[in-house]
């Protein structure tokens, strides 16, 4: 089988906005949709930042960014598909061409199964329970076997904070170790993620080398 491409057609032919709106909202979906899953199996905030958790090299807070750019543009083309391309199919749910709703059954089905759902969601109600649960006991599972110091965010200290705080010790005195070790950026201001992003490891990791120190 041969398929041939025209470029002189392609550039006469007059851009068909409902290929272009339909292409976009599926391949929005699937973004939408991968990094839904990838937030619902992350470890939470901290842990995440505190073991360098990434999937395709990105870390959770990009994977949020992510979610949060393409869900609002999967809305903005769920409209425009809704109203450019199947208005007219789209109202037919609703009204008739003699001007009275239809669908009544459908339409109050649907209703109570999104409000069903949302409260549901709120107060936790079997199955939907089940499904949080889930996700909590794998973003949860990530924790088991990591070493963290019993301190609030301690990737977001500061080097002197730090060693000040966490190893008990002067930064001159954690300097000298860091040094020795070939440590790049050893600034007493930069803070433990970014120092670590710099030497190539997790803050785990490095806390684990200055703990058997």
């Amino acid at each position: 089988m041969t398929v041939c491409f025209s470029n002189k057609n392609s550039m006469n032919k007059k851009f068909n906005w409902q290929i272009f709106i339909s292409i976009a909202l599926l391949l929005s979906f699937l973004l939408v949709l991968f990094s839904g899953i990838v937030l619902y199996i992350a470890p939470e905030g901290s842990l995440s930042r505190w073991i360098s958790w990434d999937i395709l090299g990105l870390t959770k807070k990009q994977w949020e960014y992510q979610h949060t750019v393409f869900t609002f543009i999967f809305a903005i083309l769920c409209i425009l598909h809704a109203f450019k391309i199947n208005w007219s199919l789209f109202l037919s749910y609703f009204i008739t061409n003699k001007k009275t709703i239809t669908n009544h059954r459908e339409i109050i089905v649907s209703i109570i199964l999104v409000i069903g759902i949302f409260i549901g969601t709120i107060f936790q109600v079997n199955p939907l329970k089940q499904i949080i649960r889930y996700g909590n006991s794998i973003s949860d599972s990530h924790a088991k076997n990591v070493v963290r110091p019993d301190f609030p965010d301690p990737e977001k200290l500061s080097l002197e904070q730090f060693s000040e705080t966490i190893l008990k010790t002067s930064f001159s005195e954690m300097r000298k170790n860091l040094i020795k070790c070939h440590f790049k950026s050893i600034n007493q201001d930069i803070s433990i993620e970014n120092f670590c992003k710099k030497n190539n490891l997790s803050p785990e990791q490095f806390y684990k080398l200055l703990i058997t120190k």
